[in-house]
């Protein structure tokens, strides 16, 4: 096959090469979209610290492939209960079309896997959509050593912000700053679930002053912290590769009654689609009132889409999306290496997934 694998662990001057290849490479179904990242690379993720190793595929010289992998501190079940351990999370692969077919995807797979393995990081969790089968076949061959489980799957809604959704008479939730102290709390809140972030010390506090702009709102009635919400274009974009017939139609429809509505523009092609995440959610305290009032704000922020989780990650948990919505269903894997036990919990234990962290 020819390939050549350069491995890094921070910035040695490749990511402009990949801020092109992830430019270039069309992801979705009906909708193409290609998810662009920050040209500066410390801005590129929302950071919870640990390690950051960047995979690049060429072949001939010429960038053909990418993947992302980070080593955090999350909550992991030790047989009897939660604590926090370092496991590894892969995203953002991309093979550039004319390559793929090539064993470029398998080759990038077993690269971040080698890599891991040669740094001592044996587990790993990660997330495929329903229906991306070559992918889900992939990260679940279990060949070289790799053990594999599937741990939940879960429906994502995201909501359609083609008006401008009321806000409350009486709103559940109120936006505020929290201290130093109320942030670097806010793990601890979470830390009743299955991968949920367990950053080290002044982590939290340096995320903020990375993204400023994110949002925290704590519940009237108590004060208790109930989520974040972030418009996350400053650190990735979703930008439209075209527009389909039916697309078009929408886009004409959608912007036509803006006078109306009062919705963000919806994009063209080669624009960028904002889609507002919900971030270290307490999803216990979240319901259909604060739900209402996050697409509110989502709006605000400048959204056309507010992403929410709705079921799937913990026992008889279900959310019901704030008005229009189309929805998606994602895997929740988890992998071993080099013998080790795969991290998994009983059923009890509810799930963490942060979409704001991808």
């Amino acid at each position: 096959m020819g390939f050549e694998v350069q491995v890094f662990e921070e910035d040695r001057g490749q990511w402009p090469a990949v801020c092109e290849l992830l430019d270039q490479v069309s992801m979705g179904g009906a909708m193409k979209v290609a998810i662009q990242r920050a040209p500066d690379r410390a801005l590129a993720y929302l950071n919870l610290g640990g390690h950051h190793v960047d995979v690049l595929l060429k072949k001939d010289g010429a960038l053909i492939g990418f993947a992302r992998g980070r080593v955090e501190r999350r909550q992991l079940w030790n047989g009897t209960r939660l604590v926090p351990g370092l496991i590894a999370l892969g995203g953002d692969l991309r093979v550039d079309p004319a390559a793929r077919g090539t064993g470029a995807v398998r080759a990038l797979f077993d690269a971040v896997r080698e890599h891991g393995v040669s740094r001592g990081w044996y587990l790993g969790f990660g997330l495929v959509n329903e229906g991306n089968d070559k992918m889900y076949g992939l990260m679940t061959a279990d060949r070289h050593g790799q053990t594999s489980k599937l741990l939940r799957t879960f429906t994502t809604a995201s909501v359609m912000l083609w008006r401008r959704p009321p806000r409350p008479s009486a709103p559940p939730l109120e936006a505020f700053t929290p201290s130093d102290a109320e942030l670097e709390a806010i793990p601890r809140a979470l830390a009743h679930r299955l991968f949920a972030p367990a950053p080290e010390a002044g982590v939290m506090t340096a995320m903020r002053a990375t993204f400023p702009e994110m949002k925290f709102f704590r519940s009237t009635r108590d004060g208790a912290f109930v989520t974040a919400l972030w418009n996350p274009s400053r650190a990735r974009q979703i930008r439209l590769h075209g527009l389909s017939p039916a697309l078009r139609a929408v886009r004409l429809l959608w912007n036509g009654a803006r006078a109306l509505t009062k919705a963000q523009p919806f994009p063209g092609s080669g624009e960028v689609i904002h889609s507002v995440e919900l971030a270290f959610t307490v999803r216990e305290r979240l319901d259909t009132a604060s739900l209402a009032q996050l697409a509110h704000e989502a709006h605000a922020l400048g959204g056309q889409v507010m992403n929410v989780v709705t079921e799937g990650l913990a026992q008889g948990e279900v959310l019901k999306a704030p008005g229009l919505a189309t929805s998606l269903r994602t895997r929740l894997l988890s992998f071993a290496h080099g013998g080790k036990a795969l991290v998994e919990a009983p059923a009890s234990v509810p799930a963490y997934v942060d979409l704001s962290i991808l």
